[in-house]
């Protein structure tokens, strides 16, 4: 699975990196979603899945996944948020607007987010935010 980590956190993304051991994972990083979109224009082909946080400095993760959405080769990527944002945050009644695959709240089990990165890669997914 090809999965795209993009959190201004480094602790965070080797957390998230530690939830997928092994070789069977083609994990990307960036430290923000400027970072991101620049990967996305050199990727040969989409992502699995984006985890994505939310609450990040020059462009929060609602600005990216509009900027995403534009990207006829990326903009079907499923995402899955992991946020520390509050249940009635605007950030995430955005996500939840434009049809994210899951929402995990900070701090996760490896094994949840695993799970959810999961989910979001099968077939019809997108939109079924938890």
């Amino acid at each position: 699975m090809r999965l795209l980590i993009v959190d201004d956190s480094s602790l965070m993304r080797k957390v998230t990196r530690l939830a997928f051991p092994g070789a069977k994972h083609d994990l990307e990083e960036a430290e923000n979603g400027f970072g991101a979109l620049a990967q996305l224009s050199l990727a040969q082909r989409p992502f699995d899945v984006i985890v994505l946080d939310l609450q990040m400095p020059d462009m929060n993760g609602i600005e990216f996944i509009h900027a995403l959405r534009r990207r006829p080769l990326h903009r079907d990527t499923p995402i899955v948020i992991a946020t520390s944002e509050s249940e009635d945050s605007e950030l995430l009644q955005a996500a939840r607007r434009l049809g994210v695959a899951a929402i995990l709240r900070k701090p996760w089990k490896p094994q949840e987010l695993a799970a959810a990165v999961q989910v979001a890669a099968s077939p019809g997914a997108t939109g079924t935010a938890t």
